[in-house]
């Protein structure tokens, strides 16, 4: 074993520690790809998560629910009042590690109030804290082992390091497809474009919603997670990458869209909205990204998201900093708009935040509440988990929550894409089509899908 497991200092702070739940951190000399993590607990499948960051030096994997912090509550608070508790009743044991990496890790459904049976398995507010989260940061992975303490077995803790340091996966050979399609269809097209009509008749030009629409297809086996994985991470470097499984349902989110991020008391946000399809031609895509500075309707679309973060947010923070004009921010099928956002929280209140800030007008629309009317009433299914925060907490109360689009819902052998564009007043119901036909791109590349008719 190349870990360097302190036996005796980690026996002495459990045997000392009155806490009803223990939390044990090693470095591990070993550095583990997705697939391997998930290939490694198959016997697992169901109850894992994987979570990448768009610095593309951090992720976590975790499995094995220990805490589940899941209901159907309106108010997203009383997740947050668990964890709390839970952190006041757990010892923290990391010798010789600076910083302990246990996190709560989850989600909200889009909406409290529309939720459906294609949805049941994560409920509306769905949190995990795992018995083993690995973190890979910079070059350096740790493993973090949580159990409750009466529970704690130090040869157990050492059987589960040894696990992950030593085992070997067997080299497979490459699964080149994800087997045959069965079905592929756009779901309600004609009904959705009739939508569109219906919104914009219903808008002037201050307003804006937010309409998603759907994409179903159906394989002959089962879907591979860590193939798909995989061609995720091979195409989409400058985005993060979620997954979440509850029992037989996998969510799965390629998102560039950062909700909020608090370390050190510093609250940080991106605007992002208006979107372009990228090219394989630097000249053509240099004069396309500078018409798309200048296009009317994707240059309002955006102000419309900025205006309302910084309403969002100014009650909650001190000394606003933003750029005023948008850069561009690059992913590797996509161009979006993007404002950097940051300033002092004024007290630890980003949990707050997160109701105020969620959905953006990138997501809802503007004004918030009659934009949400109107999604809720007439969009067709329930968005669940897509567009919706899913991020973690950890033990300082730092945080990253990003907002889940580029998503799709994964069962057994069929998935649902989701996409959505913003309605605006000038907004043609063909062009919003075509905007989310682009925005399924990323779900299937990664699922190794071609649309003839969009290729």
């Amino acid at each position: 074993m190349a870990a360097n497991i302190k036996e005796d200092d980690i026996i002495e702070s459990i045997y000392e520690s009155n806490k009803s739940w223990v939390s044990v951190e090693v470095k591990i000399d070993r550095e583990l790809t997705p697939d391997e993590l998930f290939n490694l607990t198959e016997s697992q499948a169901g109850d894992r998560f994987y979570f990448r960051l768009n610095d593309n030096t951090s992720s976590f994997f975790g499995y094995h629910a220990v805490q589940r912090f899941k209901n159907n509550f309106d108010n997203k608070q009383s997740i947050f009042h668990e964890w709390e508790k839970f952190k006041k009743d757990i010892e923290l044991v990391h010798p010789d590690i600076e910083k302990h990496h246990l996190k709560v890790i989850g989600g909200f459904q889009f909406s409290s109030h529309k939720s459906d049976d294609e949805w049941r398995e994560f409920g509306i507010n769905h949190f995990v804290i795992p018995q083993v989260l690995i973190s890979n940061i910079g070059q350096t992975t740790y493993l973090t082992y949580t159990v409750e303490r009466a529970q704690f077995d130090i040869e157990q803790f050492k059987e589960v390091v040894n696990y992950f340091e030593e085992t070997q996966i067997a080299k497979a050979e490459p699964v080149e497809t994800m087997g045959n399609i069965l079905r592929m269809e756009d779901i309600y097209v004609d009904e959705w474009k009739e939508l569109v009509r219906d919104a914009i008749a219903q808008l002037d030009e201050t307003k804006k919603i937010v309409l998603a629409r759907r994409r179903m297809i159906k394989f002959d086996k089962p879907i591979n997670i860590p193939y798909v994985l995989n061609r995720a991470l091979q195409s989409e470097r400058n985005s993060y990458l979620f997954i979440l499984e509850s029992n037989q349902s996998v969510f799965f989110s390629q998102t560039p869209e950062q909700l909020l991020k608090v370390e050190d008391g510093v609250l940080s946000t991106k605007a992002v909205a208006g979107t372009i399809k990228r090219s394989n031609d630097i000249d053509e895509d240099e004069r396309n990204i500078q018409a798309f500075l200048k296009d009317k309707k994707n240059l309002g679309e955006h102000d419309f998201v900025v205006k309302s973060i910084l309403d969002d947010i100014t009650p909650y923070v001190d000394n606003i900093e933003y750029n005023h004009s948008p850069n561009i921010l690059k992913n590797d099928h996509l161009y979006h708009l993007y404002t950097q956002i940051q300033g002092q929280l004024k007290n630890n209140s980003f949990i707050g935040l997160i109701d105020e800030m969620h959905p953006t007008p990138a997501l809802g629309g503007y004004p918030k509440n009659e934009a949400l009317k109107f999604i809720e009433e007439n969009e067709f299914g329930t968005r669940g988990l897509y567009g919706a925060p899913v991020g973690y907490i950890d033990m300082n109360d730092d945080c990253e929550f990003i907002v889940a689009i580029r998503s799709m819902l994964i069962k057994q052998n069929q998935t649902t894409l989701f996409a959505g564009c913003g309605i605006v007043k000038d907004s043609d119901p063909d062009s919003e089509l075509a905007e989310t036909a682009v925005k399924f791109s990323p779900m299937m590349n990664a699922l190794g899908v071609v649309d003839k008719n969009e290729s």
